[in-house]
């Protein structure tokens, strides 16, 4: 089952059940209030763009990205989703004034290795343990744990790296193209641009 969802860039988008039920969690619903602009807001107040509406459009052109490629080589439905879901929460951790907020706020209150991505992966623990429709709709998708590791990979493969062969646990080499949907760290040229 797919919602519609008007967008005045993407027109009209149809989105799975499970990202909807991502979307409808309290953790994603509160990137409306988290401007993707961050304190340039102020300065420039029209600039309204908002985490809410840039993550359902990246979510959105990972699905289309993926049925392109999807007519030159096999991919499945599980992997689509599981694109999708990385667009849709990758940018789930982000706080208050976005960059500004782990650039100027986080980095003196932590000595931890903090960043957006690895508090979006924590959020997507979070939102999975927590909310039982979730855990149902997962289910129901057939997404299994590797799929979870899939995305979550997806959404941080800043941290890994190629010094010894394939890092990634979620899929093998021969599906490499699949984790520069979202967040290419080769070329930079992804969805989220």
């Amino acid at each position: 089952m797919t919602y519609i969802f008007n967008d005045p860039i993407h027109g009209t988008m149809e989105l799975d059940r499970l990202l909807v039920c991502f979307i409808d969690t309290p953790e994603f619903q509160r990137l409306r209030n988290i401007k993707q602009t961050g304190v340039a807001y102020y300065v420039y107040p029209g600039a309204t763009h908002n985490r809410f509406e840039h993550c359902i459009g990246v979510c959105y052109l990972a699905g289309q990205m993926i049925d392109k490629l999807s007519a030159q080589t096999e991919i499945t439905r599980i992997d689509k989703l599981c694109v999708q879901i990385a667009g849709l929460l990758h940018d789930i951790g982000h706080g208050p004034f976005s960059h500004m907020f782990h650039d100027s706020f986080i980095s003196q209150m932590t000595a931890e290795n903090w960043s957006h991505e690895l508090q979006s992966c924590r959020i997507f623990d979070h939102i999975v343990r927590k909310h039982e429709k979730i855990q149902n709709a997962i289910t129901a998708a057939g997404i299994g744990e590797l799929d979870l590791i899939f995305i979550k990979e997806l959404i941080n493969s800043q941290d890994y790296t190629y010094n010894e062969g394939w890092p990634f646990r979620g899929r093998p080499k021969e599906k490499s193209f699949l984790y520069e949907i979202v967040a290419n760290e080769r070329t930079g040229i992804d969805v989220d641009k």
